[in-house]
């Protein structure tokens, strides 16, 4: 049997969390690129299926709380929604875990798989639903001007790859650190 990918959901359910807390009431917008990061390296060098839970986890801790307003029609509404928005992330982390580290310039491939992600949850079924887009956690950042170029989809592009190349970094750190004998 192999073994349950346990901190790695941990860490996929702390970045979905995190990316939460970027959004209204709480606008902790620079936490964004830390959380997408902690997804990314959640999903990296594993399994399509790991990946799946890693995604499923962090959509779940994102979408849960986000959605909460949608209690007031019913609590069957808020938990089904929440669901089906967390089951676009575990195919994100699907495809992250296909992506990371394994395609030259996977960090720009895992800002596209953002990109694409948010335009078919956004567009699909019935017209889709676009809450919880990374874009829409950066108002009035840094990150607010590229809407004028390419508008919310070129935001999230420009989050994600901010995570990416965080995550790349990290990923290069841990490997400085425990290579022995390395300066």
């Amino acid at each position: 049997l192999r073994r349950f990918p346990g901190r790695a959901v941990g860490l996929g359910a702390l970045g979905g969390f995190a990316l939460y807390t970027a959004f209204p009431p709480l606008g902790w917008w620079p936490l964004a690129i830390p959380a997408v990061t902690a997804i990314t390296l959640a999903c990296r060098g594993r399994s399509w299926r790991a990946g799946l839970l890693v995604g499923l986890a962090a959509g779940l801790a994102e979408f849960v709380p986000l959605v909460f307003w949608l209690h007031v029609v019913t609590p069957l509404a808020w938990i089904v929604l929440a669901i089906a928005q967390s089951l676009y992330l575990g195919a994100l982390g699907a495809g992250l875990a296909v992506l990371v580290g394994r395609l030259p310039g996977w960090q720009v491939w895992t800002a596209c798989a953002w990109v694409g992600e948010e335009l078919i949850r956004s567009r699909w079924p019935l017209g889709g639903f676009g809450w919880g887009r990374l874009a829409f956690s950066q108002a009035d950042t840094p990150f607010t001007s590229y809407a004028a170029v390419a508008g919310a989809p070129l935001v999230t592009f420009a989050v994600a790859l901010c995570a990416a190349l965080l995550a790349s970094a990290t990923i290069a750190f841990a490997g400085v650190v425990r290579t022995p004998g390395a300066t």
